[in-house]
């Protein structure tokens, strides 16, 4: 079972990146967070969704989805998911 920063579960469904995993190629000027994000964004999860299953609230969530699309040279998230899965994170 993952576990969070805090060690409490993960919700159902949803794996959270080991702190000390390799970072999948192509994904390594992403943060951890960010990644955890974009690849929770390429499951089809909403923002709210995302903000409820790591414990952020929906701003902090919609800061991280514009970092991540500038950081990956996309403009929206179907795009932030074509690139998530063809550099395999899922």
């Amino acid at each position: 079972m993952s576990t969070g920063d805090d060690g409490a579960p993960s919700p159902p469904g949803v794996d959270l990146a080991e702190p000390h995993a390799s970072m999948p190629a192509g994904l390594e000027h992403l943060t951890p967070r960010q990644v955890e994000v974009l690849r929770l964004v390429a499951r089809g999860m909403t923002n709210n969704e995302i903000a409820d299953a790591l414990f952020l609230s929906r701003r902090t969530v919609h800061a991280h989805l514009r970092a991540i699309f500038h950081k990956l040279g996309v403009g929206h998230r179907s795009a932030a998911t074509r690139y998530a899965i063809q550099h395999g994170l899922l």
